[in-house]
């Protein structure tokens, strides 16, 4: 009985919290706004879990969370519009996700000129831009990434301070400024294996009985147990 009035209490707060979010326009006064996240994670498990954040994150930022990931996505404004993330992801501070350019060939970059919500345009008329960023990726403190970064390949590693302008493939680790693979984390084959197994689809209760497995050496009898 105690734990069901503790969950009754744990919801009616965060009912509580999305409700005050909402108040303040959609949490767009950020520093607020970044606060409130900030409380519904400790009443959801923390940004792993909180899938209250990830809605009112998904609604009015159209920054898509995917479960486990956690970092800094949930700083608002942090991540362009339209960015898609994967499940257990982990963002370092100072991210920054950009996924347009200004028009360089146009008489003026300024966004007057093709942003609706400035009152000089009746629309908006640069195409929407998507990043997606996949699964068990890692992304080093400070890092940027450019619009000329379309996708981020699952397991890849982006180095602390790089500036990323091209997609990076699974299982990359890059770095530098314009960044750069330096190697992959495994040989093609076993990148084959890991991608086919999708075990980032699984729960950790899932993978309970794994740890082991998980902190050893990838090989192909490690990816074969994961998927049992």
């Amino acid at each position: 009985m105690s734990a069901l009035k503790s969950g009754l209490r744990t919801h009616s707060l965060s009912g509580l919290v999305r409700a005050s979010y909402k108040l303040l326009q959609g949490g767009r006064r950020r520093s607020v706004g970044s606060l409130l996240l900030n409380i519904l994670f400790r009443l959801e498990g923390g940004a792993y879990r909180s899938a209250t954040a990830r809605e009112l994150l998904k609604n009015d930022y159209s920054v898509d969370v995917g479960a486990h990931s956690y970092g800094e996505m949930f700083v608002l404004g942090a991540f362009a519009p339209s960015v898609r993330i994967g499940r257990y992801v982990s963002v370092g501070k100072g991210v920054r996700v950009f996924t347009q350019n200004h028009p360089i060939d146009w008489v003026s970059t300024h966004p007057y000129f093709y942003e609706r919500h400035f009152g000089h345009v009746r629309e908006d008329l640069l195409e929407p831009a998507t990043t997606v960023i996949e699964h068990d990726v890692w992304i080093g403190q400070s890092a940027i990434l450019l619009p000329g970064c379309k996708r981020v390949g699952t397991g890849a590693i982006i180095g602390a301070g790089a500036i990323v302008t091209k997609d990076v493939p699974p299982y990359a680790i890059v770095a530098g400024s314009p960044a750069k693979v330096l190697r992959y984390r495994f040989d093609e084959l076993l990148r084959e294996h890991l991608l086919a197994s999708r075990w980032w689809e699984k729960e950790p209760e899932e993978l309970a009985g794994t740890e082991e497995a998980m902190t050893r050496l990838c090989d192909r009898a490690l990816i074969e147990a994961l998927v049992e």
